[in-house]
């Protein structure tokens, strides 16, 4: 089996009580049966404590934050009192490896980390795609193969992965010399999928995107930003179904400031802000290339980083512009690069969620 990772990934280490932001709140904290069990059994006032805030509810096990959104173990200090007391490997399976992740799709297997926690934001956010490659055994792999979401034909895999990788080789080197402008990158972006996807899937059937490939080429391009891109922006909030009370504080700030967002949306985009661009392509590109796998196409792909750089814009806009200080500071806007913290509200809020992802997929 293939294993991916990137160069950061080994080095990482939480910052713990140094980060400004926390992965102990704004959501609920998951616990696994074989932790939940052990936390049901352990004696003294933590156990007691411990018995007290686990619940569970179609038979999955939590943590409910408390009225101020944080986990009931973190304290003052912005460390784990279940850490404090009893050592990490008292952890439940997701405090324990979280920010890093795994996919295992055959014969693939990645390694990464989410875009949610700021460490690990600013490793992804300065990375320049430097890959790690390692031929493993995974001795779980049966067990993941037989799993409903990887059941899909097998026929031609290992050529179809090589093609997916290739074209994601390729197009990492492409991007250093994509247009700086956000109109100008999505063009090109797009035209680089579309060859992607007549070479990848339609080598011997017609390709129906002929027309907006020449176009493309031609270099006919549809604006970035336009009622139609506002329109799908607005949607997207509408149907997206957020964590945590950061959420609802967006909420409140985007319904305030609809309308007249919507009259000024021509005067989006600050050129002067770096938008991370080239580095958004590199994680979406690395962690979400084997849909193409399962979707038979790379198009999804595309729209995916199309609307989740769109819906950042228009949020960092909407912060920029119409959030009071106050709320700022819920978001800890403005205390550095202001695309950053928006990138790593997105992540945690949004991204966490598949059932979104799928929304940005379509």
């Amino acid at each position: 089996m293939l294993l991916e990772y990137p160069l950061f990934y080994p080095d990482f280490a939480c910052i713990g009580k140094a980060c400004k932001d926390s992965c102990c709140k704004d959501w609920l904290i998951d616990i696994d049966f074989d932790t939940a069990e052990k936390y049901q059994k352990m004696g003294g006032a933590l156990g007691e404590k411990l018995s007290k805030k686990l619940h569970k509810k179609d038979g999955e096990f939590y943590f409910e934050v408390e009225k101020d959104g944080r986990c009931p173990f973190l304290q003052e200090d912005g460390l784990c009192e279940i850490q404090r007391e009893r050592g990490e490997e008292e952890l439940s399976k997701v405090c324990d490896a979280y920010p890093r992740k795994e996919y295992i799709v055959h014969p693939y297997m990645q390694l990464d980390l989410h875009l949610s926690c700021e460490e690990a934001a600013k490793a992804i956010l300065s990375w320049k795609g430097e890959l790690i490659r390692e031929e493993v055994e995974d001795e779980r792999i049966s067990e993941e193969e037989d799993m409903p979401e990887n059941n899909f034909d097998r026929n031609g895999q290992n050529e179809n992965l090589v093609s997916l990788l290739a074209f994601r080789q390729s197009l990492w080197e492409a991007l250093p010399d994509f247009p700086k402008d956000i109109h100008g990158f999505f063009a090109e972006l797009k035209t680089v999928f579309l060859q992607g996807e007549e070479i990848l899937f339609y080598e011997n059937t017609a390709f129906p995107y002929c027309k907006e490939l020449e176009a493309l080429e031609n270099g006919l391009t549809e604006p970035f930003f336009s009622e139609e891109s506002f329109r799908e922006y607005c949607k997207m909030n509408e149907e997206i179904q957020g964590r945590g009370e950061l959420w609802k504080s967006f909420q409140t700030i985007f319904h305030r400031a609809e309308k007249d967002l919507q009259n000024k949306m021509q005067s989006f985009y600050r050129e002067r802000e770096k938008l991370y661009l080239e580095e958004f392509c590199r994680y979406y590109t690395f962690r979400y290339l084997m849909t193409g796998l399962k979707k038979k196409s790379i198009l999804p792909l595309f729209h995916l980083i199309r609307k989740c750089i769109l819906w950042m814009v228009y949020t960092d806009s909407l912060l920029q512009y119409y959030a009071k200080e106050e709320e700022k500071k819920l978001f800890f806007y403005g205390e550095e690069k202001a695309f950053f913290r928006v990138a790593v509200f997105f992540s945690k809020e949004v991204e966490h969620q598949k059932k979104n992802m799928d929304l940005f997929l379509e």
